[in-house]
């Protein structure tokens, strides 16, 4: 194997490390539901992202998550559960300040004195996007929420890290689904 394929291979698990880690997922449920009762769900299409690239892929990771589970999708309308992914994106800013030149200082010629002073700085506003993906897991029948889950920072401008990002969260939202069987209280 080529050295350049093992630290591009090395390079690429830590930044999937990296984006683990930043991702912060919540999940919520329906405590009265047996989730035991559910097996199958259909997909609907919930607010998009502005990049249906990235609405597929959440989707398709979604269902991956779901199937891995053992549940099964089945045509709309046709499934026990309901499931709505929904992705909301924000634009947020980084500023990057180059300086051209640094005078100096010192106790003789003060602030920019005999050395010249600070010279000029240049400030760039760099624009990237955030995003939080949410997971809504309805009951068909009822229309009631059972299950919710969210992860924040799952999305942002890069396609590449995207995918990796996106699957990551899916997994994390998913860890510990479906929730277990509530314990009876009082007895």
């Amino acid at each position: 194997m080529k050295v350049s394929h093992v630290i591009s291979a090395g390079a690429l698990a830590i930044f999937a490390a990296g984006c683990g880690y930043s991702i912060k997922t919540s999940t919520d449920y329906d405590h009265n539901v047996r989730f035991s009762n559910y097996h199958s769900f259909f997909m609907m299409k919930g607010n998009s992202s502005g990049n249906p690239l990235l609405d597929q892929r959440a989707a398709a990771d979604v269902t991956s998550a779901l199937t891995s589970k053992g549940w099964m999708e089945v045509p709309e309308g046709q499934g026990e559960t309901a499931v709505v992914v929904h992705a909301a994106t924000k634009t947020k800013h980084t500023y990057d300040t180059f300086y051209d030149g640094w005078g100096g200082w010192g106790w003789r010629g003060g602030w920019g004195g005999r050395y010249g002073g600070f010279g000029g700085a240049t400030t760039f506003v760099n624009d990237y996007k955030v995003g939080t993906l949410v997971v809504d897991i309805f009951d068909a029948k009822t229309k009631e929420a059972i299950w919710h889950g969210n992860a924040s920072d799952a999305m942002s401008d890069n396609a590449n890290a995207n995918a990796q990002a996106t699957e990551a969260a899916v997994d994390k939202m998913f860890q510990n689904f479906p929730p277990p069987p509530a314990v009876a209280k009082g007895k």
